[in-house]
């Protein structure tokens, strides 16, 4: 029966579309919230932002935020005071002398409930006056559905049909979180995960645009975690988009901030979807309204240079064995080509600047980047969207690298400060475990609404291993005072050797961190790359989230 009112509203809307009628897009009566984060994962430095991901706040199109059901309680109160008043027989002949105007109703009788509190309103338009609250499993008579996606009430009033079924609620089942226990052993001092692993081949693949990507989104770790009709949702949405169907049907059931919760994970971690719009779709009458930056056309043109750079960027990926070495192949790359720039735009948060040769990137373009090329390389990754610690929003990678789970974060492996030498390239952030982030990648795999509500989009896997960690791997961790000087003192003669300004290593203790970090080594250490060459300035210290990394962090800058 729901299916058939659902119909009923989809084609009244239809008509109503091909008719010429403008709907306003604010929504404020219990719909869906189809607007995006205010915490976006388009930031990743350090700088105040107020870019949106999946945007709460419009981008190319103008869309008001939905008032959550909190805040139509707190700014209605007064129109409930004066509805009070009102009569249901003045409510109806209002909204009546209104209809012929504003929406068209196809008579129904039926008897549904309320889903989920809710307000009716005296008109079938979004921001119409509230006039009575109803609750959770509420019954209630409908005789009648517009084109706007409202069913009348028997008292002349409208509610959403977002809120309306035709049984009472029935609450969902969260998905339990993968298992990641793991029998492991031990290699040559290397922890390796003996627990078999299904990976696919590595391959340089084709065009993205007509779906055929290595990567089945049900592989994906986050989609894992979704209900069953979360995740009926989710592929909805990866199906329409690859055939930029602008509507897709949307499973009944799901609240708001599940509808957010799909829509952004689809958003962060379907990166070859880089047409989708980052503003929330609409839900309207049992269907989502989807938005696309770009058009079928320009999405293939854009793909044609993604895939000429991806097939050279896979070139040098395939040619190692080893895992570390091709996600170093894969950060190098995106780090070189790209430069941190937190007004890059829409574009500036998908592969299109990321990989297309474009070279301007927010976080969330070089994470989205770097899921992209792992898919093609055959390993685990997903983006993770959170925050950092001056409180604006941050993306970056979790990847699967032999063992375990790591954390990788390009953007922050990329500063801004290039110091004239555009292969300025750090890796305090590659293959890093939580421990060692527990103080600058907060809030992991979460978002925040305008509304202030705090959505968890999934759990992500627990990274506890070191052994990837890069300094381990590439032998340039140290214990003791006297080893970890000396090392320092080997790096600058490298790094001024080959004009290079990252001078780091990881030591294996507080102590020495702190003494090779002291104000009298720096001097130490400046007086020494000093006379070394008459090409260097000065050395500036980076202690900037290093402490928890015990990484011993130094520019060279050059005169």
């Amino acid at each position: 029966m729901k299916k058939k009112l659902s119909f009923i509203l989809a084609l009244l809307m239809t008509a109503s579309i091909m008719a010429g009628c403008k709907k306003t897009e604010e929504n404020t009566d219990g719909l869906p919230d189809v607007t995006t984060p205010s915490v976006s994962l388009t930031q990743m430095t350090t700088e105040e932002t107020t870019t949106t991901t999946a945007e709460e706040t419009t981008t190319e199109d103008t869309t008001t935020e939905e008032t959550t059901e909190s805040e139509t309680e707190t700014t209605t109160t007064a129109s409930e005071t004066e509805a009070s008043s009102t009569t249901s027989a003045d409510t109806a002949a209002t909204a009546t002398a209104a209809a012929s105007k504003e929406w068209n109703e196809t008579e129904i009788s039926e008897t549904l409930y309320i889903k989920t509190s809710c307000y009716s309103r005296q008109k079938a338009v979004v921001g119409s006056e509230a006039i009575k609250k109803y609750s959770a499993g509420t019954k209630i008579d409908v005789v009648a559905a517009t084109d706007t996606g409202y069913y009348k009430l028997a008292d002349g009033t409208f509610i959403h049909s977002d809120y309306v079924t035709d049984q009472a609620p029935v609450a969902e089942t969260t998905a339990k979180k993968p298992s990641t226990t793991a029998k492991v052993t031990e290699d040559d001092g290397l922890i390796i995960d003996d627990t078999p692993v299904t990976t696919k081949k590595p391959s340089t693949g084709s065009s993205s645009v007509d779906g055929k990507h290595p990567k089945s989104f049900k592989d994906r770790y986050p989609y894992q975690q979704l209900s069953s009709k979360e995740k009926e949702l989710y592929q909805a949405i990866v199906e329409a988009a690859y055939s930029f169907n602008d509507m897709t049907d949307m499973p009944q059931g799901l609240d708001s901030d599940q509808i957010y919760r799909v829509y952004s994970m689809v958003y962060d971690n379907e990166p070859q979807l880089f047409w989708l719009s980052r503003t929330m779709p609409t839900a309207l009458g049992g269907m989502l309204m989807i938005n696309y930056a770009h058009s079928k056309s320009d999405a293939e043109t854009y793909q044609a240079v993604i895939d000429k750079n991806r097939n050279e960027i896979m070139k040098s990926v395939n040619g190692y064995s080893s895992t570390i070495s091709k996600l170093k192949v894969i950060y190098d790359w995106v780090i070189r080509n790209n430069t941190p720039d937190t007004s890059a735009g829409p574009d500036g948060s998908t592969i299109i600047n990321g990989i297309g040769g474009y070279g301007v990137a927010q976080c969330q373009g070089y994470a989205k980047s770097i899921l992209y090329l792992c898919d093609y390389a055959g390993i685990d990754c997903m983006t993770v969207p959170g925050m950092n610690p001056e409180g604006s929003s941050h993306a970056w990678n979790i990847v699967y690298c032999d063992n375990g789970y790591y954390i990788l974060d390009s953007m922050w492996g990329d500063p801004q400060q290039t110091w004239g030498n555009k292969d300025y390239t750090k890796y305090l952030f590659f293959l890093a475990n939580d421990e060692m982030t527990k103080n600058s990648h907060l809030r992991k795999a979460t978002m925040t609404r305008n509304s202030g509500t705090v959505v968890k989009i999934y759990e992500p896997p627990a990274c506890t291993k070191t052994s990837c960690y890069y300094f381990k791997a590439y032998n340039k961790e140290f214990t003791g005072l006297e080893a970890a000087t000396q090392a320092m003192y080997d790096e600058i003669d490298a790094a001024i050797k080959e004009n290079r300004n990252v001078v780091h290593i990881r030591v294996t203790d507080k102590a020495t961190y702190d003494k090779l970090m002291s104000n009298d080594m720096w001097k130490k250490f400046q007086d020494y790359a000093r006379e070394k060459s008459s090409k260097v300035d000065k050395i500036r210290k980076q202690p900037t989230f290093t402490e928890d990394l015990l990484v011993v962090d130094y520019d060279i800058l050059y005169k």
